[in-house]
């Protein structure tokens, strides 16, 4: 049955294909005019991607290719090209210069470009192949979709990189064949979505949008595939979101892919297709129905793009929507921000807490109840409650939300109003798939996306989506969107989420917003729940996990000090008598022991990974990101059975043939072609300036302050052998006074590191 549907699939695709094939034909040569089998044949060096090792091959051909870009954006030319097939080796050069021109097939070759003249640069290059990795790994995608027998089969161009190298700076062009025509609608070259929200605001075509989401379940959530544009269902020149920032300028990560989600209308295509429903809140759900006729616009800056585009050919249009990709994210467009609220855009800073401020504000979370300053109805507190609720659980994907039955049916689809606009019939669903897995990474993944989305509420990105009754309390932001999706996130073990939640319970405030302190109780065996959940997450990166488990050890010491006799009073106040949420247990010496090793753990390890990042660096500095070197991760076709497993490099050939790695699991090494080898980081994905890829912080530009907290490891470790001094062993408890001691005096605290090394010394009398 499977091989059947695989098979029916193959032949919808190529029928696709050859219809394009005939329609250009019949058609004619759109460039006969232009006359380009008269331009002189050069050679050229074709660079062919293999998405299966992440490897380069490269052959030889000629071309034909007009010398005067046809046209030109911001960032690239234009050319017009012809090429042929290879001819055999016994045909001659002449022959293969002069027969059949007229009937090659046509390309677009697109070069970079700086000042005016094509970019001959290292890092043109890099572009380049980028551009091809990113054609190559939308492809992977829609062959997945495709497999999911969809109501409309969907194909990406397929590209490949050229290099002169008989031309001065020997130029590398990425090259796609040339669509011409339009689409079964009447349209031409169309733009359907972007890298961060929608601009089709005129066909409502389904399947480029369920497309993209599929391809972020699909991928587990580690791609989604954006800026979806072509001629019907060939697209061409995609941006691909990746959960690590690694393909480019134009990769917006989770954060693009949350402005995907917020603005993607779940439909019957979608249920068919086996992808669930993304929660929202309610607010932003009460304003998706305000424009329900209009399903597929854009507010703010991107729908200006999308005027601009119309009036400026295709290729120029990719262009000027690639110049807007990389900073669209960065800071809330200025021209969606009413001018009396820009006041309110940056973020708040008071979240960077010394261990003094963290010990204050505990305090005085015991003893007082923060009140709302904003109006809240009956539906808000239930709305806050509910999703407080989930933070504290793990996020479970049940039937409903893949709109289906108990059985695997899926539900009848709820019949529009009688008010609402007349709109093109829906496509045919023929095949419904079953819903599609929902892995663990895929969880964490989700988890970033819905961080991603607060934080973008946060700073008033969507001002549209905040209540009326709190425009007039001059609220930027509509906080309980903000909490819907950071407790959503904690609820699929987010770290920063987590960390975030638990600082608010623990009264301490966050970076992600302010307001969140005027509608989030203060609860601290919820704070200390998810500070810990913060902490066992088994994902880097680390610093975010060091300052959940300081903020947890703080509350812990606080709530031992207020059981004291001396603190008995505190038991009565009637401020605790109140606030039945506030429960304080006294913890053993050995709970707070295991914590701070853990705590120093986590540190030790937060440093070994900025120390690995440095190395990678240095290793790589004025090397091609394609060579191999001793101690790359890699993974490697294990004995050449198909199946690529994890390891580093062991050792190279002289003559770099020759890869041996070393295998994680057992320690095992093998000799292997490159071919069978594959850095973990895509060769060709642009990397942060530490060699991996990009964090929030880099990619963005902003700073979480929240995992500021000023504790050093050289304190801790004081505090950790006064623990194990009263334990009873001393020896053990010497030497951690001995090694805080060495900290404390390279951090030039020599007056501690004293007093340490006395108590040291004593210990051991």
């Amino acid at each position: 049955m499977a091989y059947s549907r695989e098979k029916s699939a193959k032949r919808k695709l190529a029928r696709l294909l050859k219809d394009a094939a005939s329609k250009a034909i019949s058609e004619g040569d759109p460039w006969a005019q232009h006359h380009i089998e008269k331009v002189p044949a050069e050679r050229v060096i074709r660079h062919l991607y293999n998405p299966e090792t992440q490897t380069w091959l490269e052959d030889e051909t000629i071309v034909k290719m007009e010398r005067e870009p046809f046209t030109h954006g911001a960032m690239r030319f234009c050319y017009r090209m012809k090429k042929r097939s290879p001819p055999p080796q016994s045909a001659s050069n002449h022959r293969f210069h002069d027969y059949g021109w007229t009937r090659a097939s046509n390309y677009v070759a697109k070069a970079y470009q700086v000042d005016g003249k094509i970019d001959t640069s290292e890092q043109a290059k890099h572009n380049v192949m980028n551009d091809i990795l990113l054609q190559y790994e939308s492809s992977h995608w829609s062959d997945k979709f495709n497999e999911r027998d969809p109501p409309k089969k969907i194909i990406f161009i397929r590209a490949y990189a050229i290099e002169f190298p008989d031309r001065e700076g020997k130029p590398w062009f990425a090259v796609e064949r040339f669509i011409s025509g339009t689409d079964m609608y009447g349209a031409a070259f169309t733009k359907h979505n972007t890298n961060s929200g929608y601009v089709d605001d005129e066909l409502h075509r389904y399947t480029p949008q369920v497309f993209s989401a599929f391809s972020f379940y699909a991928s587990k959530g580690e791609r989604l595939v954006a800026d979806i544009q072509g001629v019907g269902d060939l697209f061409t020149d995609p941006q691909v979101l990746s959960s690590d920032y690694r393909f480019g300028d134009g990769d917006l990560g989770p954060r693009g892919m949350a402005l995907f989600f917020k603005s993607f209308r779940h439909n019957t295509v979608a249920d068919a297709m086996g992808i669930p429903e993304f929660p929202l809140s309610k607010n932003e759900l009460k304003h998706q129905s305000e424009y329900e006729d209009d399903v597929f616009s854009m507010s703010g800056d991107m729908s200006s793009l999308a005027e601009d585009m119309k009036a400026l050919d295709r290729f120029a249009a990719m262009d000027l929507n690639r110049s807007r990709r990389q900073s669209v994210l960065a800071v809330p467009p200025k021209e969606i921000v009413p001018l009396e609220r820009r006041n309110t855009e940056r973020r708040s800073n008071q979240s960077i807490l010394t261990r003094e401020h963290v010990r204050s504000s505990i305090t005085k979370s015991f003893q007082h109840m923060r009140k709302s300053v904003l109006t809240r109805t009956t539906s808000d507190v239930d709305e806050v409650q509910q999703v407080l609720a989930l933070a504290k659980d793990d996020f479970q994907f049940n039937m409903k939300l893949f709109h289906r039955k108990e059985s695997g049916e899926m539900m009848a689809k709820i019949k529009r109003g009688s008010h609402t606009k007349p709109r093109r019939p829906s496509l045919a669903i023929r095949t419904v798939s079953k819903p599609i897995e929902i892995c663990q990474r895929t969880k964490l993944n989700l988890g970033k996306v819905h961080y991603q989305l607060a934080v973008l509420h946060g700073m008033n990105r969507f001002p549209e989506v905040v209540p009326v009754s709190h425009m007039d309390e001059d609220a930027p932001h509509d906080a309980f969107s903000v909490l819907f999706h950071l407790c959503h996130a904690a609820s699929l073990h987010s770290v920063p989420a987590c960390l975030a939640l638990g600082r608010l319970h623990a009264g301490l405030g966050t970076s992600v917003s302010p307001l969140l302190s005027t509608i989030v109780p203060i609860d601290f065996d919820a704070a200390k729940h998810l500070l810990q959940r913060a902490m066992e997450n088994e994902y880097p990166p680390t610093s975010p996990k060091v300052a959940a488990g300081c903020i947890l050890y703080q509350i812990y010491l606080d709530e031992t000090a207020a059981l004291t006799p001396l603190n008995e009073d505190l038991l009565h106040a009637e401020e605790l008598q109140e606030q039945p949420q506030i429960s304080m247990t006294k913890v053993s010496e050995q709970v707070l022991m295991q914590l701070l090793t853990d705590i120093l753990q986590l540190m030790s390890t937060a440093q070994s990974e900025r120390e690995d990042n440095e190395r990678h660096f240095k290793d790589r500095s004025g090397r091609h990101s394609r060579t191999f070197m001793v101690g790359d991760k890699v993974e490697a076709n294990y004995f050449l059975e198909g199946t690529f497993y994890p390891g580093v490099v062991d050792s190279i050939s002289d003559d770099g043939s020759l890869i041996t790695v070393r295998y994680d699991d057992d320690g095992s090494t093998e000799a292997l072609t490159r071919e069978n080898v594959r850095l973990v980081i895509p060769p060709t994905a642009t990397q942060t300036d530490l060699g991996g890829p990009l964090s929030d912080e880099e990619a963005l530009g902003i700073e979480n302050s929240d995992e500021k907290i000023s504790m050093e490891s050289y304190q801790l470790k004081a505090e950790l052998a006064e623990l194990i001094a009263n334990s009873g062993d001393k020896e053990k408890a010497s030497a951690l006074y001995e090694e805080a001691s060495r900290e404390a005096m390279e951090a030039g605290k020599m007056k501690t590191a004293t007093q340490w090394s006395l108590k040291a010394s004593e210990l051991l009398e």
